[in-house]
């Protein structure tokens, strides 16, 4: 119990520092809430036990953001949970020496909600739904991630443009962007 506890208390932390890291990096541009083309990535680890949590628009996963309502939109969007599935350990490589096992929390679209009063207090027309297509999953290792390198290649995924990435490791914590090329990192 004590173990999950304090992988949650990373994670709060987590989240917390990657809103100050990104506003303290000029150049880094920070994503709102939702915007297409773009995604947000937070890997956390708490000696041998990580989280993995990936958002962005669902147009810019799927090409779609409305609930699946054809047969093909439907086939789309479980195709795409099951590439996410197979292929997210590639995409975010963690060296194989550490002998790592993923599993997967949850995968999937998420409606976001708004309304007619948000949209007016923005000042903006409401432009209809707008969801999130999401992936987290759990990471188990048989050795600490620490001082071990990690790539990004996300290429794969065609609509995705950028992705601001936050990890905590330890004591080592990091923000950047990816932007349509493999990225490796050491967590040192």
């Amino acid at each position: 119990m004590k173990q999950n506890t304090n992988l949650f208390n990373v994670i709060f932390i987590l989240f917390s520092l990657s809103t100050v890291l990104a506003e303290n990096k000029k150049s880094h541009r920070h994503h709102g809430a939702h915007v297409h083309g773009a995604a947000e990535l937070s890997i956390a680890f708490d000696q041998l036990n990580g989280k993995i949590e990936f958002k962005a628009a669902s147009e810019g996963i799927l090409g779609f953001e409305h609930q699946p309502q054809t047969e093909k939109e439907k086939k789309a969007l479980q195709e795409t949970v099951d590439l996410f599935e197979k292929n997210i350990s590639s995409w975010i490589q963690l060296d194989s020496s550490l002998g790592c096992v993923w599993t997967k929390e949850n995968i999937g679209m998420i409606s976001e909600k708004s309304d007619k009063a948000d949209s007016e207090k923005s000042g903006k027309k409401h432009q209809g739904e707008h969801s999130n297509f999401v992936a987290n999953m759990n990471v188990v290792c048989k050795k600490d991630i620490q001082k071990s390198k990690v790539t990004f290649d996300f290429k794969q995924l065609k609509r995705l443009k950028d992705i601001d990435v936050t990890v905590l490791v330890g004591e080592f914590q990091k923000s950047f962007e990816i932007k349509g090329r493999a990225v490796t990192i050491e967590l040192k």
